[in-house]
């Protein structure tokens, strides 16, 4: 396996382990007092396992206190998401394998582009034909005076009813 493909595939586990760490902001959440917008990767990795970042800081201020208070904790400001997340997304950009398209890939490739401004065309020659830009789904009440004459339009007040409103039922009473 060549070196590109395995930054591509730790790119990946990157990824992966930015989203569990998207994840796991939940249980700094939930613990109470702490009501943070976004949380540090030292703050996420003190409620995980804050043994671990304990033990960490103590062996790493051995070798030099200076690296752990101006290198290694200004990184852990930074949210766990990002610090793993963003080398993530670069290395599988830029180790991803690129391949050459073949001949029925590239004449796939033209067609699904054409169909895509194919409504845009359609629309440019109805304009060009004389169709504009009117709903034609609108209603049309051309021919209202038919429905008028047939006395199939709503009244205009209660009188215009043939129903008798004073002698109807209560309501939900003798209906549903």
């Amino acid at each position: 396996m060549t070196l590109r493909r395995v930054l591509f595939y730790l790119g990946w586990a990157l990824l992966l382990s930015a989203f569990a760490a998207g994840a796991a902001e939940a249980l700094v959440r939930a613990d109470p007092g702490r009501g943070l917008f976004v949380v540090s990767a030292h703050d996420l990795w003190y409620t995980i396992a804050p043994g671990n970042l304990v033990v960490t800081q103590i062996k790493v201020e051995r070798l030099s206190p200076e690296l752990w208070t101006h290198v290694i904790r200004p990184i852990l400001e930074l949210p766990a998401w990002a610090l793993t997340g963003l080398p993530g997304a670069a290395l599988t950009w830029f180790c991803r394998t690129r391949r050459p398209l073949t001949a029925d890939e590239q004449q796939d490739l033209r067609e699904r582009e054409e169909s895509v401004f194919l409504y845009d065309q359609l629309a440019e020659q109805a304009m060009l034909d004389g169709y504009g830009e009117d709903d034609d789904m609108a209603p049309s009440h051309e021919d209202q005076h038919f429905m008028d004459e047939a006395g199939l339009t709503y009244a205009e007040s209660e009188d215009d009813y043939d129903i008798d409103m004073d002698n109807l039922p209560p309501p939900g009473v003798g209906g549903r």
